[in-house]
């Protein structure tokens, strides 16, 4: 009798088991879910914040080719080596001949090109400005390739309406709208949008995810300390707080502008990284820090298919290429002021098309005519 019993026991527990089993299998897979759902939403309204918020630049009223502008922080010059620079007394740019030449950019197959640029401040308003950091953003979703191009800020270009400069002056001529066409017209791309974020809202972005870390060398660490007057960095690994890791950004001296724009991808490397492990509660801040610096002419729809086409990929795949070099270029001294001058633009142009994978590019005329103007330098 007692093993009749015992059997019921074993079926009865049995059949609870069965019954309680699935449903505790969906209630945890019901909590994960609940969990990924939540994620979900915080992530899209960390997108649809900024998306939503995300404005143009204020409006300087068109070009301005007579403004003043401020002193360079390291006197007009690449004081960092570079050997041989040739000193040249140039003739007028030829504007007439040049001018409008540009206008019909080269579309690349499968990619779309953005325009990220990085201002040194902006205290006193958009006027005299530079852009220190020029970068080119080329996403091909259908490749999966996220191609980050660094354009060095001395490189000499032509600015319509005002002849042949530093690129980096295209901005203080007339912000981004006249950086996008110089871009578009000295290197034959598209730029779908720009991205301006000023480095001050860097600095307090470093601050708010608690610093980024970075390997110094004695001369980096000696040069943000002796040169720029910022205290607290060794040679070795360093916690770079918000104003260290701005300065940083800005050494050239020792070195070359081709490092500068090295140090300033590290930088946002760092940042991104020290971002991803943020907690979701850091995220309201963090996207008003982001709004109060950033400008772009992307509308909500642009954003969408950008972040659509980027998270698709995965922002940890993307490449680094530095456009010019002491390979491809040289540092001159022209009319008293350090430019760097590309030997051979078109063929640059068409290496970093490879580079890209775009295969069937074809320089257009303008691009032809600058390039030979820069041979005659």
């Amino acid at each position: 009798m007692s093993n009749k019993r015992e059997e019921a026991r074993r079926r009865r527990e049995a059949l609870l088991h069965r019954n309680e089993n699935p449903f505790g299998r969906f209630m945890r897979r019901y909590k994960v879910l609940v969990i990924v759902l939540a994620i979900l939403v915080i992530l899209c309204g960390v997108i649809i914040f900024l998306l939503t918020r995300s404005k143009p630049e204020p409006d300087m009223g068109g070009y301005d080719f007579d403004v003043t502008m401020e002193p360079e922080d390291e006197n007009e010059i690449n004081a960092g080596g570079e050997e041989n620079i040739e000193d040249i007394t140039a003739a007028e740019d030829p504007i007439d001949e040049l001018e409008g030449l540009g206008d019909d950019p080269t579309k690349d197959k499968g990619y779309k090109h953005y325009l990220l640029l990085g201002l040194d401040g902006l205290t006193g308003g958009f006027k005299g400005k530079r852009s220190d950091a020029i970068m080119i953003a080329s996403v091909n979703q259908k490749a999966g390739r996220l191609v980050l191009t660094s354009i060095p800020r001395d490189t000499y270009v032509y600015i319509e309406g005002k002849g042949y400069d530093k690129i980096t002056h295209a901005y203080a001529y007339g912000q981004a709208q006249l950086t996008v066409e110089t871009i578009e017209n000295n290197f034959d791309i598209d730029i779908e949008n720009y991205f301006t974020i000023n480095f001050d809202g860097m600095e307090k972005l470093v601050d708010l995810v608690g610093g980024v870390p970075m390997t110094l060398t004695q001369a980096e660490s000696n040069n943000i300390r002796d040169f720029f007057g910022v205290p607290g960095t060794r040679a070795g690994d360093n916690l770079l707080t918000g104003v260290q890791a701005l300065t940083y950004c800005r050494v050239r001296m020792i070195d070359s502008d081709f490092k500068r724009t090295e140090r300033q991808y590290k930088v946002l490397m760092a940042l991104y990284d020290k971002a991803k492990t943020m907690s979701p509660t850091k995220y309201p801040e963090l996207l008003k820090t982001v709004y109060d610096y950033l400008y772009t002419d992307a509308t909500i729809s642009d954003c969408i298919g950008l972040a659509t086409d980027v998270m698709g990929m995965g922002i940890d795949s993307m490449e680094n290429v530095l456009l010019f070099s002491n390979d491809n270029g040289a540092g001159k001294m022209i009319n008293g002021i350090y430019y760097f001058v590309p030997h051979d633009l078109e063929q640059t142009i068409r290496e970093w098309r490879k580079t890209l994978g775009v295969e069937d590019y074809e320089p257009s005329e303008a691009l032809k005519t600058y390039s030979d103007y820069l041979k005659s330098r």
